[in-house]
C-alpha cells in the first residue's frame, strides 16, 4: 500500500520551479528546494525518484501554465490579426515585467541549458510551442497565412522574453511589441 504524501505537491511544484527557474537546473540542488518548500529531500526522493524528476515534473507543469497564459491573452477581442498579436504580446510583456529580477523564461532558460542532452526537455518544449501557436491560429483569420503569422507571434514573444531578461525596461518592451503589431496587417 503506498504511504500518503505529507506534503502539498502544489506547493512543492511552486518552490521547485521558482528555484529552478531562478539559479537553473545544474546550479540547483535538492537541499534548496526542500528548504524552499519546506518539504524533506527524502520526501522529494519518494515522490519523484530523482531532482530530475522533479524538475520534469514542474517543468511540464510550467509549460501548461504557459500555454494557458497564451489563450487565455487571445480568448477574446475581435480576431483580427493586429488584435490577436497585440493581446498576445501585452500578455507577454505584462508577465515579464512582473518576474522578479526578469528572470525569462524557464523553458527558454531551459533549452539552452539541457535541450543538448536531455530530449524530454526538446520534446516538451516543442510540444509547447506547438500548443501556442495552435491557441493562437484557432483566433486568426483562418487564411493561409494563419499558420506563419501564428508562429510569427508566438516568436515576437519568445524575443520579447529574452529582451526582458537583458533588463530592457517595461515602456521599452511595450513600444517593441507595439512596433512588431503595427507591422502586421489589420
Amino acid at each position: 500500500m503506498a504511504r500518503r504524501r505529507e506534503f502539498d505537491e502544489q506547493t512543492l511544484l511552486d518552490a521547485a520551479t521558482d528555484v529552478f527557474w531562478s539559479r537553473g537546473y545544474a546550479a540547483t540542488a535538492l537541499s534548496d528546494i526542500a528548504s524552499a518548500s519546506g518539504v524533506g529531500t527524502s520526501s522529494i526522493y519518494a515522490a519523484y525518484g530523482s531532482k530530475w524528476g522533479l524538475f520534469l515534473a514542474a517543468f511540464e507543469r510550467y509549460c501548461a501554465d504557459r500555454v494557458a497564459i497564451v489563450r487565455a491573452a487571445v480568448a477574446n477581442g475581435d480576431g483580427t490579426r493586429r488584435d490577436v498579436a497585440e493581446r498576445m504580446l501585452a500578455a507577454i510583456v505584462d508577465d515579464c515585467a512582473g518576474q522578479p529580477d526578469r528572470r525569462g523564461c524557464l523553458m527558454l532558460n531551459s533549452i539552452g541549458e539541457l535541450a543538448a542532452d536531455h530530449p524530454d526537455v526538446t520534446r516538451i518544449s516543442s510540444e509547447t510551442v506547438d500548443a501556442m501557436e495552435a491557441a493562437v491560429r484557432e483566433r486568426l483569420p483562418q487564411d493561409p497565412s494563419a499558420d506563419s503569422l501564428a508562429a510569427h507571434i508566438v516568436a515576437l514573444s519568445q524575443g520579447l522574453i529574452q529582451l526582458s531578461r537583458l533588463g530592457v525596461s517595461e515602456r521599452r518592451l511595450r513600444s517593441t511589441a507595439r512596433a512588431a503589431t503595427e507591422a502586421i496587417p489589420a
